[in-house]
């Protein structure tokens, strides 16, 4: 189902200082398979992009691509690395306003919360029922 809907995401700015994220770690891989979010090329003003892949990269929501400023951005494999360990590991290094997009993108596009969000491994949930018993 393709994101028709722009006004939900009117107050998801890079210039709203308002906005704030519950930042729960990603599922980097069944965000990018779902088309969620684009990993490309650093973006530049006037709707290009730097050509360089080690220049940078820009997370392009599906929002930003159903805008029609960012489909012609080209995806950046090489960075895809680093972007889904700051998914599951740092998501709070994404700026809320794009970790809101691609979360409400990923849910207009049928994603379950299962889906988007990362999975805690076996070794997470053990570590996170120590830390509440010895709370």
């Amino acid at each position: 189902m393709p994101i028709t809907d722009f006004e939900k995401y009117a107050e998801l700015t890079s210039d709203n200082p308002n906005l704030t994220a519950d930042y729960k770690p990603l599922n980097f891989d069944s965000l990018l398979k779902s088309g969620a979010v684009r990993v490309t090329h650093q973006g530049l003003d006037g709707g290009k992009y730097n050509p360089d892949p080690k220049a940078g990269f820009s997370l392009v929501s599906a929002y930003n691509d159903a805008l029609g400023k960012t489909p012609a951005w080209k995806d950046n494999p090489s960075a895809y690395t680093v972007v889904k360990n700051m998914f599951s590991k740092a998501p709070e290094n994404i700026g809320a306003h794009k970790y809101l997009q691609i979360v409400k993108s990923a849910e207009d596009l049928g994603m379950t919360p299962e889906e988007i969000y990362a999975q805690p491994n076996r070794k997470q949930l053990i570590e996170q029922q120590i830390n509440s018993l010895t709370k």
